[in-house]
């Protein structure tokens, strides 16, 4: 696994600050439930999904796409299987850490009360100049 030192004093792997710096995305035998007592959800899931491929999810109600979604961002626990990305598993990164790097366009659009400098910046990271470059 490239731009990853060792667990830090919780026990989550530390990532390089350039991490993920592909967008290599690898779901390995993936499978979830929402409860103990129901039947998975995502039973068995293998997908690679290459940096730089472009991917549309799209399946019946109930088929598992939010369900995905919710994974790569470890708001479910996954009951076996692992997610890496650019060679890092997932479950093994801080959750600030994870959520700060990754993020989902949700199914449903939403904006936030506030400009639209803060929508698309909401820690203050970026300068105007390249807000209105990716504009």
């Amino acid at each position: 696994m490239e731009n990853v030192a060792p667990e830090n004093e919780k026990g989550s792997l530390v990532v390089d600050k350039s991490w993920p710096s592909h967008g290599h995305i690898q779901f390995k035998d993936l499978e979830l439930r929402y409860r103990p007592t129901t039947e998975k959800v995502l039973n068995g899931l293998k997908l690679d999904i290459k940096a730089g491929d472009k991917v549309g999810v799209v399946g019946r109600t109930g088929a598992g796409k939010s369900t995905l979604g919710l994974t790569l961002l470890k708001m479910m626990e996954a009951d076996s299987g692992s997610i890496l990305i650019d060679g890092v598993d997932i479950s093994k990164v801080d959750l600030q850490t994870l959520r700060d790097k990754v993020t989902t366009i949700p199914q449903d659009p939403v904006i936030f009360k506030g400009t639209l400098q803060f929508n698309i910046d909401p820690y203050g990271r970026e300068s105007n100049e390249s807000i209105e470059n990716l504009l």
